[in-house]
């Protein structure tokens, strides 16, 4: 195996000489055993490398020079880092260490040694594909945040001689507990797991809206009475939006005299804070302001955590709420149609099937709306592809605007859409399908001053046992063909055969 182990700064000069590194281990030693000092070897860059005489904190197995770099860069000082590429041969063991991190991307074939703690870095969607077949670890997709290695160094414990760690590197190692891109999973955490790491009995998270200005409860564990929503500018008494405009952490002992100490109207009844003890930590992600956490009922003073720590700390968890805002954006875009803004078909596909699920666990009905659009290609072929998205964009809102809190509407493709109806039978579908035919009929769009009347074809189905999602929607796309056949402009609601919907549907064009 070839590797290179660093602990300390690095050395160089053109004179190093250049020999190749073989791990030897002497008769008997085991792997949970100290190594024994191995040659020197020079890197490809010139760096005189050495390896110290006890099994490294941690063996980094990876090809990726990017991967290797940014781990060395960040190592404490007081750590020890030994790197390598992959075993000559099957047979060659692997030298122990205290921690393996293996890059499953460049290497394969590799079985970790007995250790403390395996870290597997991999790309996007590889973890899965290789996860059964690893011994137990924890994954961290490439390329990795330089805040994220500094938690996983951070989670090592040194085998050589401690050094005092820079304050940089000073983060503790529960925060990999809150990497995590699930924004309800984190949410959750935050609320849970938190307090308790940070001696604290409560926590309520509020998340950042940019667009309307304000903070709004995302999850809590309080059981008093709390604000659903705190505006940033409006509240300007309050003493949670005063210290996420400040942008540090606040750790209060004595909140009414924080109140005071700031000019502030103190909260009303005073015994808001049981303990008037708080800590308020606004959380950033690059910059922006991405949610506010409000931890009371102080427990004890934890020694594990220091006060110089906390606003690290709090950096990574607001960076990693802002990962997780992200990938809920991207998550929610996946399943909205561009155009109209309703969801999609994926969207559909997929809610369908849980819906389906709930209704069969709850012995409650479930109906479905198919709408198609008549006339549409006679408004692209008239007035145009532009005059034909708008009408798309209108009739979408008046959908909307015909539905109920609970139903859910989406896009199909071209000029066809679904209402999903949860615990609706057929006559309640019926109610709102009238509803729906109305709106896109009465209300006419209008198009650079060129109307564009639009009339829609409505097929309503209910829920039968047996039926899976597709099966349910191709009901209901038959239904919808019937009214085709019967005049258009018009809703049907009835029980029908399904052989007689396939009739109707190869006899029918749109």
């Amino acid at each position: 195996m070839r590797f290179r182990g660093d602990v300390g700064p690095y050395r160089k000069g053109p004179h190093v000489e250049r020999t190749k590194l073989r791990a030897r281990q002497a008769p008997g030693v085991g792997l949970g055993d100290r190594i024994e000092r191995f040659p020197i070897e020079t890197g490809r860059q010139g760096r005189f490398l050495a390896m110290s005489d006890k099994a490294p904190d941690v063996l980094l197995i990876s090809k990726d020079p990017a991967l290797c770099d940014a781990v060395r860069r960040l190592r404490p000082a007081n750590l020890t880092l030994a790197c390598g590429d992959s075993p000559a041969s099957r047979s060659d063991p692997l030298p122990a260490a205290a921690q393996v991190w293996i890059d499953i991307d460049s290497v394969t074939g590799v079985t970790p040694p007995p250790c403390s703690r395996r870290i597997y870095f991999h790309a996007r969607g590889r973890g899965k594909e290789v996860r059964a077949a690893l011994p137990p670890g924890l994954f961290v997709r490439k390329p990795p945040a330089e805040s994220l290695l500094e938690v996983l160094w951070a989670g090592v414990e040194a085998t050589s001689t401690p050094v005092p760690r820079p304050a940089s590197h000073d983060l503790p190692g529960w925060l990999l507990e809150f990497h995590d891109l699930s924004l309800k999973g984190l949410c959750h955490k935050l609320v849970s797991r938190l307090p308790g790491l940070l001696a604290y009995s409560d926590a309520s998270l509020y998340l950042f809206d940019r667009t309307l200005g304000i903070l709004a409860l995302a999850e809590t564990t309080h059981t008093r009475p709390i604000d659903l929503a705190v505006d940033m500018d409006a509240d300007r008494e309050r003493l949670m939006p005063a210290v996420a405009r400040g942008g540090r952490p606040l750790v209060c002992e004595d909140v009414l005299l924080e109140y005071k100490r700031r000019e502030l109207s103190p909260p009303h009844p005073a015994g808001t804070y049981r303990d008037r003890s708080c800590l308020i930590a606004p959380l950033f992600g690059d910059g922006q302001l991405e949610g506010v956490l409000s931890l009371s009922g102080k427990l004890r003073r934890n020694p594990g955590v220091c006060e110089q720590s906390l606003e690290a700390a709090f950096s990574f968890l607001g960076k990693s709420l802002g990962h997780a805002r992200v990938h809920e954006r991207a998550q929610t875009e996946a399943r909205v149609d561009g155009l109209t803004g309703l969801f999609n078909y994926r969207w559909l596909a997929e809610s369908l099937g849980k819906e389906i699920r709930r209704t069969q666990r709850f012995q409650t009905d479930l109906s479905l709306i198919i709408v198609d659009l008549d006339g549409l290609k006679a408004v692209n072929d008239h007035v145009g592809h532009a005059a034909g998205d708008y009408l798309l964009r209108h009739v979408a809102s008046r959908i909307n605007s015909a539905l109920r809190k609970f139903d859910s509407a989406a896009r199909m493709g071209g000029d066809e859409f679904a209402i999903m109806l949860p615990s609706t039978d057929l006559a309640g579908a019926e109610q709102v399908g009238q509803r729906v035919l109305a709106a896109t009929r009465d209300d006419t769009a209008i198009y650079r001053e060129t109307p564009l009347p639009i009339t829609a074809s409505l097929g309503v189905a209910q829920w039968q046992e047996s039926w899976d999602a597709s099966r349910f929607v191709e009901v209901a796309d038959r239904v919808m063909y019937v009214a085709k056949k019967q005049g258009r402009n018009r809703l049907v609601c009835r029980k029908v055969d399904p052989s007689a919907l396939l009739t109707a549907q190869t006899a029918t064009s749109r």
